[in-house]
């Protein structure tokens, strides 16, 4: 975790990482095809990536408004823990449109 409690830089942090696991997975998934294997990683992990990190922001999405309701709507911070949220909780449903794949659970 950094050592500040930014939530710009831990929203960052929480997308690279979904980002970087599914795009493992995709590589994993696009060598195993090319050696004649059935690629089923990518829809897998998925599945999970998606309940992860809907769930992750939804969280956000309920701190940032608490907070920003608790600072009378005067706090950057809060606001943007609920646009990262909102960004983070539909994050993993758009990237597999954008890599060409059709396995959206």
């Amino acid at each position: 975790m950094p050592s500040q409690s930014n939530p710009t830089t831990v929203i960052a942090e929480l997308a690279a990482v979904v980002a970087f696991t599914l795009a493992v997975c995709f590589a994993v998934d696009t060598l195993g095809g090319a050696l004649g294997y059935q690629p089923k990683l990518f829809c897998t992990a998925l599945a999970y990536t998606i309940a992860g990190a809907h769930d992750l922001g939804s969280i956000f999405i309920m701190l940032g408004l608490l907070v920003w309701a608790l600072s009378r709507f005067k706090s950057e911070a809060g606001l943007t823990a609920v646009i990262g949220g909102y960004l983070l909780t539909f994050f993993p449903q758009v990237i597999p449109h954008y890599l060409g794949v059709s396995c959206i659970p």
